[in-house]
């Protein structure tokens, strides 16, 4: 789905901040953009903006030279998945 949620909860289980996504303000854009592109994926509306923000800072960082600031590079991305091949393995045994 679209939707997600996330809490954050204190030693005692006790929820102490919730967080959801889209909130008021993108569901709104979110229903701006199912009706403008009813046929895409729906998962694409809730992160409209960000995808905006990303595609700005490749393009400028393709044109001027300049550091496409928190958009990871090939080798964080490469070291990323080096670390998600070790962790997952740890993980999974935690699960059992």
């Amino acid at each position: 789905g679209t939707d997600s949620y996330a809490t954050v909860t204190d030693a005692n289980g006790e929820e102490v901040f919730r967080y959801w996504m889209p909130d008021e303000e993108d569901k709104k854009t979110v229903q701006e953009l199912q009706e403008k592109y009813p046929t895409a994926m729906p998962y694409f509306f809730t992160q409209d903006p960000d995808y905006v923000t990303v595609k700005e800072r490749v393009a400028r960082h393709t044109v001027t030279g300049e550091e496409a600031e928190g958009v990871a590079t090939i080798a964080i991305a490469v070291e990323t998945l080096r670390v998600a091949e070790y962790l997952t393995p740890v993980l999974m045994e935690q699960l059992k």
